[in-house]
């Protein structure tokens, strides 16, 4: 009962972060960052712009961590449903607490990511707002 209630909960989690990253107004600078060049302006980020293109990729990066989620509750659902003797299997490796464990990476880093583009998104805000 408490598995099918942490399902239900994930599911519904999981249908409403497209809306909340959806929202988000696209920028001109939607221009592609590297990681590497992410590391770089996270230290240098001073302007509006700056702080938009961070947002940005950390929406990005979201966005892929949600589409990761989604398919790692497919399969949750998958072996709840058709294959239920791998909810109890003891032996390893196990499918099910694989894509489990998966699940739990993926919504711990959409999380992260998240708050770290709404975080630059209300950076880029402020220096608007100081600025005019």
């Amino acid at each position: 009962m408490l598995a099918q209630f942490k399902i239900a909960l994930a599911a519904l989690v999981v249908a409403s972060v497209p809306l909340y990253l959806g929202a988000a107004p696209q920028n001109s600078s939607e221009e592609s960052l590297s990681a590497k060049e992410v590391k770089k302006v996270e230290k240098t980020a001073r302007t509006a712009e700056d702080h938009l293109r961070l947002a940005t990729w950390y929406q990005r990066q979201a966005r892929q961590a949600q589409n990761k989620l989604t398919e790692e509750e497919q399969l949750i659902a998958y072996y709840w449903a058709q294959q239920p003797e791998m909810v109890t299997r003891t032996k390893e490796p196990n499918p099910y607490w694989n894509a489990q464990e998966l699940a739990r990476t993926y919504r711990e880093e959409l999380t992260k990511e998240t708050k770290l583009a709404a975080s630059h998104r209300k950076m880029a805000e402020s220096l608007r707002a100081n600025a005019g």
